[in-house]
């Protein structure tokens, strides 16, 4: 069997097996999850609420928000779909629903519906043992894949940009539950360990010795007068202190070399021309020169030089100035040969993560390779690798070294297949033997989680190395490593996919407004605004900023082409730089022109995109879908009045009317912005109405009043930020038993006084990061 054939073979089987394993591992009701004793309060009080309020829009017939509450049969039936009563807890407890135009419930029945919910079908004891869920075996999405061959090989290579786009869940990218293997990938794979091999390893074997000329038209004299021409060639002749020399000559390897020179002397005063061979400045040979000029000589000088470019110069020493006759010195060649010896090219920095060892002899190259190949393995796994791993891997050297293949592409075939193992594809926890068990993450998952929460990527060595003291979950050593983690250049990955799936930049890059409505939109622009929301989140977390100031701030990053746009002064250049904004119309993240754009139409503003964004994103609710057959609102031109009255004319509609009460005044107070976030006074040349009444009676107008009015909600806000970076921290959707890590690291963020860095801690301190379950509950 081929080589390739046997290694494709050594990849397909496990990734098989444990893809099979982690789809059918058996499972049982968790005791924590225990349905509680049926009783009659769901048929004799919950039903007649739910008929009298709420199954006139919600029924099987009409599923309003695709909703239908008639269908829940019982208490146990209804308590299968936590999910679904939870939305409808929040809804009611907000008085969102019923719709205001509908009867309302009263007090005591509101009170009465969502106690109930919250204590029959919702409710999670806290202070018993936390169910931190269960993780579905998780490979490394693009993102990931190149940020971790990058840390392990040392390689600027992006191989995954190649790969199939992955899927989202959750409104996140690496979500083990949709992060399928498609069988094209194993295909990718494959070429993208050769293309990482090729640019990572380095030639390990010895440098052949060389010869390089250089006649006096290559070479560089000082003083320039020292070469003339004669008889149409350059000559080289000095009379007074100079040197011939080489700026960049690269010595391939650390060792020995010879320099020639054929040269020449004129004797004055009795003394010969001295000539001094320089490398970096620095004599290393001097050398009396007395060859007649009519028969030059060839003089040796034998050196020690480092690898790498280095200025080598042939230098007059001894110039006798004043003299009619002086001392003279013409050079006509420098030659270097070498090196000489078992020398080798210095192994790159970059190189030196993993090769740890170059043998000098034949005999020493299966000491060296094993050696290379452990520490290549327990890198690219995560932990150390098993002593079986690496025989195996080694018998992949062994059959490339018996194929007489040299050193350096003998060691690439265990590498590769490293490279492509489920080991380093995948993110493999242990589950506890018992399925129902919950066990706590060892040292070395621990640092994987963490590392690929803040960086996107694989542990780096201090990670490493605490884990293997088994140190890093000490509380005084993590929260040392968040805070240095995040100060770190690699949380840049936390801002591009954290960030850009969060607050939708990623979709910046492919909006496309209509430049014909937006005569000031370019890509220089659009590259303007990722920026500023990029820097400005990227700001928040290196200097450990209130996570408040996402809803609302006095600063922000601009350079000159996006203070232009905002109409901010004073601000020049292309370079971004932080600016203290000069009134109340922008602040946070919800008033840049990055979010503005992402939720407006090609042609316009859109209050129920920007609403519902705001609804999402910034208060963690859910939006309601709307509702079928609906119409879009006609093209601009067609409605008279401002986009307002045009959507007051287009949502008659009384089917609309109640989701479009939620969304639509919080994307009206956004109406000052136009369809890419510039400020704007009028809208079809009528003002705008920027103002807005929430269901709960809130009222504001204009952007200013409703941050104020978020800000007023940032408890809800808290909330919605741990539900969102917890998901992204786990990769794997939030379920009911969640609640109480939520309401936990809700609470750590509000008491540490609204920190990211509190955010983090509360996050990883948390059972669902710190713990694992068997099996996944029902």
């Amino acid at each position: 069997m081929p080589i390739r054939s046997r290694l494709a073979w050594a990849i397909l089987a496990p990734v098989a097996a444990l893809t099979v394993c982690a789809m059918t591992r058996p499972g049982a009701p968790v005791a924590l999850a225990a349905d509680p004793p049926a009783d009659k309060t769901f048929e004799q009080k919950v039903v007649p609420l739910l008929n009298k309020y709420c199954n006139t829009c919600h029924d099987s017939e009409k599923q309003k928000g695709g909703l239908a509450l008639d269908m829940y049969l019982s208490e146990a039936h209804a308590r299968k779909d936590r999910t679904t009563w939870e939305t409808v807890r929040k809804l009611v407890a907000a008085g969102e629903m019923p719709p205001k135009s509908k009867p309302q419930p009263s007090k005591q029945e509101k009170e009465f519906l969502v106690h109930w919910i919250e204590n029959s079908l919702t409710k999670v004891d806290c202070t018993a043992p936390k169910d931190p869920g269960r993780v579905t075996l998780r490979r490394l999405n693009r993102n990931e894949y190149n940020n971790t061959v990058r840390d392990l090989c040392g390689v600027t290579v992006t191989p995954a940009d190649d790969f199939p786009a992955d899927d989202v869940g959750y409104g996140f990218d690496h979500i083990g539950d949709v992060l399928s293997l498609q069988p094209i990938l194993l295909e990718k794979y494959m070429a993208a360990a050769d293309r990482v091999l090729d640019a990572a390893i380095p030639p390990l074997g010895p440098v052949p010795s060389s010869k390089q000329n250089y006649r006096p038209q290559n070479i560089l004299v000082t003083p320039r007068s020292a070469k003339t021409r004669d008889e149409r060639r350059p000559r080289i002749t000095f009379t007074t202190e100079g040197s011939a020399y080489l700026e960049k000559f690269n010595f391939p390897a650390t060792g020995e070399y010879i320099v020639r020179v054929r040269a020449w002397g004129a004797k004055a005063a009795n003394a010969f021309p001295t000539m001094a061979v320089r490398v970096d400045g620095k004599d290393v040979h001097k050398l009396s020169v007395d060859a007649p000029k009519d028969k030059p000589a060839t003089y040796e000088a034998r050196i020690q030089a480092e690898a790498g470019e280095r200025r080598v110069a042939v230098s007059f020493t001894n110039p006798t100035p004043g003299e009619k006759e002086p001392r003279s010195l013409g050079v006509e060649l420098i030659e270097i040969e070498g090196p000489f010896g078992k020398a080798r090219r210095p192994i790159p920095e970059s190189a030196k993560r993993f090769i740890v060892a170059v043998p000098d002899e034949p005999a020493d190259a299966a000491g060296a390779a094993r050696e290379i190949v452990s520490t290549f393995a327990r890198r690219a796994f995560r932990r150390p690798a098993l002593p079986g791993e690496v025989e195996r891997l080694m018998k992949l050297y062994t059959l490339a070294e018996s194929k007489s293949e040299p050193f350096e592409k003998a060691i690439r075939l265990p590498l590769k297949a490293v490279l492509v193992s489920p080991h380093f594809l995948f993110r493999i926890e242990d589950d506890p033997k018992d399925p129902a068990a919950v066990r706590t993450l060892d040292d070395f998952e621990l640092a994987t989680r963490l590392s690929y929460f803040l960086w996107s990527s694989m542990p780096d060595d201090e990670l490493f190395a605490l884990a293997g003291r088994g140190e890093l979950g000490k509380p005084g050593v993590l929260k040392a490593q968040i805070e240095r983690m995040l100060k770190n250049s690699k949380s840049a990955a936390l801002v591009e996919n954290f960030a850009g799936q969060w607050l939708q930049l990623r979709s910046l890059k492919t909006v496309s407004p209509d430049v014909e409505l937006f005569k000031d939109w370019d890509d220089e622009l659009r590259s303007a605004m990722a920026r500023e929301s990029e820097l400005f989140f990227e700001h928040v977390i290196k200097n450990d900023r209130s996570v408040l100031e996402f809803l609302d701030a006095d600063y922000t990053f601009l350079n000159e082409r996006l203070a232009k746009h905002y109409g901010v002064p004073k601000v020049y250049g292309r370079s971004f730089r932080q600016v203290k904004l000069p009134d109340g119309r922008r602040g946070g993240v919800v008033t840049q022109a990055s979010v503005l754009t992402v939720t407006s139409n090609p042609t316009r503003t859109s209050p129920v995109k920007r609403g519902k964004w705001v609804y999402e994103n910034i208060l963690g609710l859910t939006a309601p879908p709307p509702a079928p057959d609906v119409p879009e609102l006609p093209p601009v031109g067609q409605l008279k009045g401002t986009l307002r009255q045009q959507m007051e004319q287009h949502r008659s509609n009384p089917n609309c009317a109640s989701c479009h009460a939620k969304l639509d005044p919080l994307g009206f107070g956004l109406e000052n912005f136009d369809g890419v976030g510039a400020w704007r006074e009028k809208d079809n040349n009528q003002p705008v109405d920027a103002s807005g009444v929430l269901p709960d009676g809130n009222k504001f107008n204009g952007p200013a009043e409703l941050r104020k009015v978020l800000l007023a909600k940032s408890d809800l806000f808290r909330r919605c930020l741990a539900e969102k970076l917890l998901t992204y921290a786990l990769g794997r959707g939030l379920e009911y038993y969640d609640k109480c890590a939520i309401d936990e690291v809700a609470a750590k963020l509000k008491s540490g006084n609204d920190k990211f860095s509190a955010l983090v801690m509360a996050i990883v301190e948390s059972d669902a990061f710190r713990k694992r379950k068997g099996q996944r509950s029902e």
